[in-house]
């Protein structure tokens, strides 16, 4: 139970730090990660494995002086089925959620004189929050757990403006059940 209250309070001080300023309006990622890492790739030695569609959605807006604040949502899972008799069916399933604070380095980069060029934004963030983790083992009977695991990640990420308020943007790190995240950012 503590569990649970803990991991509602970290989202709703997110959300409440979500309103800090006021200059310009929300910013929503919605990303593909791939090349899975840790608890979100489980390396079954034997059976057939189903990587269900990973994705992850973001909504962050400006907090401080180059720094924007915001909450992220996310989903992870995957299927085997065994080929031997421990389990004919394991699956992995992690709904994400938590606060991300991220840093513009294009501020940075302008005062030690290295300029991104052709409209690119260059930034990094720092994700904390929770994945609900759901394993269901199938041997004659169903088996399920459920754990609450704690997310920390760093990233680096660039954005491509290519419409008035469309991005493209690639993030590299730990923080998104996958190295590499791929996506659109939409300016509200």
């Amino acid at each position: 139970m503590k569990k649970y209250f803990f991991s509602i309070t970290i989202v709703f001080l997110s959300l409440s730090l979500f309103s800090q300023e006021k200059e310009e309006g929300v910013r929503i990622q919605v990303g593909l990660p791939f090349a899975k890492y840790g608890k979100f790739d489980h390396n079954f030695k034997n059976g057939d494995e189903t990587h269900y569609p990973t994705f992850l959605i973001q909504a962050d807006k400006p907090w401080r002086k180059g720094f924007r604040l915001g909450a992220y949502l996310g989903f992870a899972g995957q299927k085997n089925e065994s080929l031997f008799y421990d389990f004919s069916e394991i699956t992995h399933k992690y709904y994400r959620f938590g606060g991300v604070v991220s840093y513009d380095l294009n501020d940075l980069l302008d005062a030690i004189n290295i300029s991104p060029e052709f409209g690119v934004e260059l930034y990094t963030s720092l994700k904390t929050g929770f994945s609900l983790e759901h394993i269901k083992s199938e041997k004659g009977i169903n088996i399920k757990e459920n754990n609450v695991l704690f997310d920390l990640g760093i990233l680096i990420g660039g954005r491509y403006n290519i419409s008035e308020n469309i991005d493209i943007f690639t993030e590299l790190g730990y923080g998104n059940a996958g190295f590499v995240t791929i996506g659109f950012a939409f300016d509200m």
